[in-house]
């Protein structure tokens, strides 16, 4: 060979004898076998495809255009503004990268340079298995801002259900660019514009999409919208073809290989004609076996492909809750070749709850390892045959739902899906018997996605079908039990048949069949409550017979509660009950006091609550089994009045809890009974105003003491003051203000406090304005209000801020007002927002409750309330909220001849006094929710009087300064 080596300063050059370059290729002695390896024999029909539809091919055709379809159109959120995220800084290697491919899509006008608002960074991103880069641009803030579109994108989990198994011939397409197939109309391509600098094309500035993007979130599905759309009429032309299609991934099934070929030729001349175009190397063309979204198909069967399983087995262990739910995603894909998938999976989703630190526990570890395991020997399962019945083997397992679906195939039955789901605390709560008919009812409907409407055999160990003709009275409630036998006592779909030997389901025996394990009707007979002889019948020996009822009615707004516990003539207890209390929560807490009483006697409980009553005989139990949590996974209302009776039914030796009827003539002596006990507890929800007396704080003297009582430290204090004067035994200061004792003065300012939750400034701008003075004001109030555990529960304090400018304020009351909507806890009749005003002149404030915040409410409140009272306002002042932007509130305004001005967006403080003015609302409604129990629509006005009469500027309150003269009534 005459090989030369030059070592040459800027590196060794290898010559031949010709002084020619020459390569070396140099390996590791354990990679020496590859050389010997045959490559690959190319697709030898692949070339002839290629010349008989040029059109057709990515590699022939260039970048397809589909030029039949108009420029899509994409709709922004109302009151949406521009986005503008600068370009993240880009490694040069990732920029060089990807220039190239920059350079090609202007070349082609997929791009092209602009001027627009928007921007968002581009990402250079590595393929795998290479060092190329390629661009994607991150288009999540334009996303938020555009309107959602409802996706139609095929589930891949059922996509393969539609093939027919007979159909084993199959091509693969896969379109190139396909998304750059659309165009997007001009308006729209300023939405997604990018920076880009190129020197050698002289570009330096912004660059926008002239088709549709690839990362957007609508972008599937209106690429795939289109696509289907379009072959339509091809699906017509060829009914003996299967067409499945994923977005821009083609699926061709036909029966023979002849058919497949000439639904190829059809299914390429339409993508050509129409602009679309494949690529020509991802092609799998009339074959046997292929592959396709991660699947291998062949034979009517699919298999997982080693590279779907591969990426699974990469994933190392979660050190997260972030990775834990990632691994759950990606092999939850895949559940349909796992038995018992949730099962598995059950000890990772407990490290996924709560915001407790991450813990990976060895339970986790073993499913993590069960799962891989699994995948490794994922089953190949059948396609779904409809012209076939199919068999659906159902079992459950520590709270899961497991099936397995089978079809024949000769004499055996071949599984065609496993499928696996979680029980509702509810079910799960339930008697064996009762959670095997949840159990079959989930894998039904999983099921249902799968056979498309077939007729469904049905396997469990559980004769469930006669529990369902005769349910028991207790455990389901009557709209699950319609819903269970609405779905499976359908005799045209779904057939029981006797279990067998071996339940798929569970991979389990049944020893002996021809011995049932027991029958499920008179299991669920013998099944009680949370006490085994409590009786629903009078006891024959009582003790004691009594009759309890709880009282709650609403009486101006103000909800009144009481309770009894009574004999037929003669009061046991009775006592009222916090305002607020509902019905249901009456019950229970007397029904539990009377059991408490009756502690250690034979006693017989008569109530008129089927909820009372049904807790303590049925629900129980349940409770109990489900944790106390309804369907949603929700705490049940009533906990702890629900635990406490739970715990007090054991007191008594012997026990009988009897429902009666309610508000009966006495005639009977249980009517009478009941009838004492209603009469009772009705009457101990006294009237409102008794109530509130009791639950108001004391108001206390008005006047002042006749003598002072000054201590030492108070003299030596008023010592120090200058010019100060006595009268009748009080100190007064030169300003006429009277000095009071310090201890006297802290109980004014937490007399005050107690009636008012007014802060601490506000509270020394009344001491003032009534003439007096205390000692040491400052920090009794702030010590006053710290000790206010209301006010610590419900106040925001503020936190450092940077410096504000400065906001416009009316020069006279009405003429300038700022308004907004905040949303506050559902209320009565449904109003679940309070739109408020406040004049920024007088800070005088109105507040409407409303069920919706619409421009329609709005414009309504200001025809009807603000103009007649006030006169027509010059200015308004608001938020760039819907309601305020829309074209109803701003063609009012302008009407009005008001200039309505719209705030900084994401800037509440430009809004300060009516956002200030929400808060306060909140919190001082919140309050006297708390000391009261009313609702806060009931409550408004007197927040609103809180607000008018609280000092603004100079001293003034909003209702001086609008009305020019005092308030009716001090609230000193």
């Amino acid at each position: 060979m005459g090989a030369q080596i030059h070592f040459l300063p800027e590196g060794p050059v290898v010559t031949n004898s010709q002084n020619q370059p020459v390569s070396v290729l140099t390996i590791t002695l354990e990679d020496e076998y590859r050389l010997h390896q045959e490559r690959a024999a190319p697709d030898q029909d692949i070339a002839t495809w290629l010349q008989q539809y040029p059109g057709a091919w990515a590699e022939t055709g260039g970048l397809g255009l589909a030029k039949h379809h108009p420029a899509l159109f994409v709709e922004l959120k109302p009151g949406t503004d521009p986005v503008r995220v600068r370009q993240y800084p880009m490694p040069l290697e990732a920029k060089e990268g990807i220039a190239p491919h920059i350079r090609q899509l202007l070349d082609q006008g997929v791009l092209r340079p602009c001027h627009s608002p928007w921007n968002t960074p581009l990402l250079p991103v590595r393929k795998p298995n290479s060092g190329e880069y390629r661009p994607v641009q991150d288009l999540r803030e334009v996303s938020k801002r555009v309107m959602d579109i409802h996706p139609t994108v095929p589930n891949p989990y059922t996509l393969l259900s539609t093939l027919n198994p007979k159909h084993q011939w199959y091509t693969v397409l896969d379109l190139k660019d396909a998304f750059f197939s659309l165009p997007l109309a001009p308006q729209s391509q300023k939405l997604f514009a990018f920076e880009w600098t190129d020197p050698e094309r002289g570009i330096s500035g912004q660059l926008i999409w002239t088709r549709l993007p690839q990362g957007f979130k609508n972008s599937p599905t209106l690429f795939n919208e289109a696509l289907h759309e379009d072959l339509g009429e091809y699906r017509c032309k060829h009914p003996e073809i299967t067409l499945l299609q994923y977005v821009d991934d083609l699926l061709i099934a036909a029966e023979t290989q002849e058919a497949c070929i000439q639904g190829t030729k059809g299914l390429l001349q339409t993508l050509g004609n129409l602009g679309y175009r494949a690529l020509a190397k991802k092609a799998q063309i009339c074959k046997s076996e292929v592959t396709y979204l991660g699947y291998l198909l062949k034979g009517g069967q699919h298999w997982l492909t080693d590279a779907r399983k591969q990426t699974v087995l990469q994933i190392p262990r979660p050190q997260s809750t972030r990775q834990v739910r990632e691994f759950l995603g990606s092999a939850g894909f895949y559940r349909l070749w796992i038995p018992g998938f949730a099962e598995l999976v059950k000890p990772m989703y407990q490290a996924t709850r709560g915001q407790q630190p991450f813990k990976w526990t060895e339970e986790a570890e073993s499913a993590f390892q069960q799962i891989k395991t699994a995948l490794l020997s994922a089953p190949a399962l059948g396609l779904p045959d409809v012209t076939k019945p199919f068999h659906l083997y159902v079992d459950k397992s520590k709270g899961v739902a497991k099936a397995v679906i089978t079809q024949n195939l000769g004499p055996w039955r071949r599984p065609v899906a496993y499928l696996s789901k979680k029980l509702d605390p509810v079910a799960a709560g339930w008697p064996p018997c009762l959670r095997m008919i949840a159990a079959t009812a989930l894998m039904v409907q999983d099921a249902d996605k799968l056979v498309m409407g077939q007729e469904l055999q049905v396997v469990t160990p559980h004769a469930i079908k006669g529990v369902l003709k005769q349910p028991p009275n207790r455990w389901i409630s009557n709209a699950r039990l319609t819903h269970y036998q609405g779905l499976l006592l359908n005799p045209l779909r779904i057939t029981f048949l006797p279990p067998t030997t071996l339940n798929p389901a569970s991979l389990l025996p049944n020893p002996d069949l021809d011995a049932p394990f027991h029958d499920c009707t008179e299991i669920l007979a013998q099944v009680h409550g949370v006490r085994e002889d409590l009786q629903d019948r009078p006891l024959p020996d009582a003790d004691l017979v009594w009759f309890t009822d709880g009282s709650s009615s609403i009486h101006q707004g103000q909800r009144y509660a009481g309770a009894a516990v009574t004999s037929e003539t003669e009061v046991i207890w009775v006592e009222p009950l916090p305002p607020g209390t509902s019905a249901q929560k009456a019950e229970l807490i007397v029904l539990t006091q009377a059991l408490t009483l009756g502690a250690g006697k034979k006693l017989t409980v008569y109530t008129d609550s089927r909820y009372a009553f049904a807790t303590a005989h049925i629900h129980g139990a349940i409770y109990r089994e489900g944790g106390l949590l309804t369907a949603k996974r929700k705490e049940i209302k009533n906990k702890q009045e629900i635990l406490a009776l739970l715990t007090v039914l054991w007191r008594p030796e012997k026990l009988a809890i009897v429902h009666c009827p309610g508000h009966q003539k006495p005639t009977t002596p249980i009517a009478q009974g009941n009838f004492l006990a209603d009469q009772t507890a009705r009457s101990v929800a006294k009237a409102p105003s008794q109530l509130l007396a009791l639950q108001l704080p004391d108001l206390g003297p008005r006047d002042l003491p006749y003598l002072p009582d000054y201590s030492e430290q108070d003299l030596q204090w008023i010592d120090k003051l200058p010019l100060k004067q006595i009268q009748n035994g009080w100190w007064t200061d030169t300003n006429g203000q009277t000095i009071l004792p310090e201890k006297l003065g802290h109980q004014v300012l937490e007399h005050i406090h107690r009636t008012t939750h007014l802060g601490a400034r506000r509270m020394i701008d009344l001491i003032r304005r009534s003439k007096l003075k205390i000692r040491h004001i400052a920090e009794t109030a702030s010590s006053i209000l710290t000790s206010c555990k209301v006010c610590q529960l419900n106040n925001a304090y503020p936190q450092s801020q940077a410096a504000t400018g400065t906001r416009l304020r009316g020069t006279r009351p009405g003429i300038y007002w700022e308004i907004d909507f905040t949303e506050i806890k559902p209320g009565k009749y449904g109003y679940r927002y309070l739109l408020v005003f406040v004049d920024t002149f007088s800070r005088w404030t109105e507040a409407f409750p409303t069920k919706r915040e619409t421009a329609q409410v709005v414009a309504k409140k200001i025809l009807e309330d603000i103009l007649p009272r006030y006169g027509f306002p010059i200015q308004i002042g608001s938020d760039n909220g819907p309601a305020f932007i829309a074209k109803v509130s701003q063609d009012l305004a302008s009407i009005l001849g008001a200039n309505w001005k719209l705030h900084c967006a994401y800037r509440p403080q430009s809004s300060g006094q009516v956002e200030r003015m929400n808060r306060t609302l909140k919190e001082t409604l919140t309050k006297l929710t708390m000391e009261t129990g009313a609702n806060w629509v009931v409550l408004l006005p007197y927040a609103l009087f809180w607000a008018h009469n609280t000092p603004y500027r100079l001293g003034l309150t909003p209702y001086e300064i609008m009305y020019g003269r005092p308030p009716p009534r001090s609230l000193a």
